[in-house]
């Protein structure tokens, strides 16, 4: 009787561990909630009846088991749809083990469940604490399932001892699947947010020097897989460290983030745009020509020239920007040369006056 309740919480965590690490993979690439909801939903469902699979069976009919657990994580920590939807499919399962009188009672004791988890969830609402809230919900499922082990069962030589074993390991298996995805719900945020930081500028939310490496590469191999115009904007603020040494480095930050609002604003989606380090961006752009490139290069310029950035209250400071621009094949055939010769080109731009664009 204990083995079988114990295959319940190995098979709980194992499930869980591969579910949660399958759902962090694939969370963004559903652009449909709705969808993500039914697939949440049917694997709680799944979770309950591989867990109703490996249950006690106490007497012909009835099953003593966990399947409680992936209803109560899916209100925990998806939502109350996913909850419902894992719930009316464990209901259904459980008729796969047979039609009876336990059959029957599972389809009100899983109700039964379910509303004490909406209830329970709605007067804890504005309780951060998830573990609390999970100790109450699996404390009243442990309740409630006795209740019901009570009324299919009257042999009370197997209800006590029963009872005993199943408070014993369902207590352990809930609070242990509630930790496990908690746990890996924190590790993952925090895994995600250090790999965010670590490829975004801290100050302008711009992609950063890393990101750029990686993207510009995926960009080289794609432009010349298929044969695709590319195009390289490096992008200088003129005079930057006059504005630093003028109004200080605070003024200067501010610039900064305006400059990079802007040029964000001026792309396309199919650009990106980066920091560099210091004054200096780079922005790729897939697909474009150098024609294309150069519009985008002409309205970012005329944009950061015609803004008006007011710092210390009052003061309007003009800035500049100087652009270089190279596009493959238009004007490289060498696409390993571009960075290079995006280079040169701010150069030539900033040697021949500032505030322009040069090829």
């Amino acid at each position: 009787m204990f083995e079988d309740l114990f295959v319940n919480i190995c098979i709980v965590t194992t499930l869980v561990f591969v579910y949660m690490k399958i759902r962090w993979g694939n969370r963004e690439k559903s652009s449909y909630p709705w969808i993500s909801h039914l697939i949440d939903g049917f694997c709680g469902g799944i979770l309950g009846l591989f867990l109703m699979q490996f249950s006690i069976r106490v007497t012909s009919e009835t099953l003593a088991d966990m399947r409680y657990i992936p209803i109560l994580l899916m209100l925990l920590f998806v939502g109350k749809v996913p909850a419902v939807i894992s719930a009316v499919l464990i209901i259904i399962s459980r008729f796969l083990f047979g039609v009876n009188k336990s059959s029957y009672a599972a389809i009100l004791m899983i109700t039964t469940l379910l509303a004490g988890y909406l209830i329970i969830e709605k007067i804890f609402k504005n309780e951060d604490n998830i573990l609390l809230k999970g100790i109450y919900m699996v404390i009243y499922s442990n309740v409630i399932v006795t209740i019901f082990l009570n009324y299919v069962l009257s042999d009370i030589s197997i209800l006590i001892p029963l009872t005993v074993i199943y408070w014993t390991v369902s207590s352990i298996g809930g609070f242990t699947s509630i930790f496990l995805v908690n746990y890996l719900r924190r590790s993952e945020y925090l895994f995600r947010k250090y790999e965010n930081e670590s490829t975004v500028d801290f100050l302008t939310g711009l992609r950063n020097v890393r990101n750029f490496d990686s993207i510009w590469k995926y960009s080289k191999e794609l432009a010349e897989k298929k044969n695709k115009f590319l195009s390289l904007l490096m992008l200088d603020i003129d005079h930057f460290k006059r504005i630093n040494d003028t109004y200080g480095h605070g003024n200067g930050d501010f610039v900064l983030m305006e400059v990079s609002r802007i040029m964000e604003e001026a792309i396309t989606k199919k650009g990106s745009v980066f920091r560099k380090g210091g004054e200096e961006f780079a922005i790729i752009l897939p697909t474009y020509s150098k024609s294309q490139a150069i519009e985008i290069a002409e309205r970012i310029r005329s944009r950061v020239e015609r803004h008006q950035f007011r710092i210390d209250g009052n003061t309007k400071l003009l800035v500049t920007i100087s652009i270089g621009i190279t596009s493959f094949p238009e004007t490289t055939g060498l696409i390993e040369n571009m960075v290079e010769a995006a280079d040169n080109a701010l150069y030539r731009a900033k040697e021949n006056g500032r505030n322009q664009i040069s090829l």
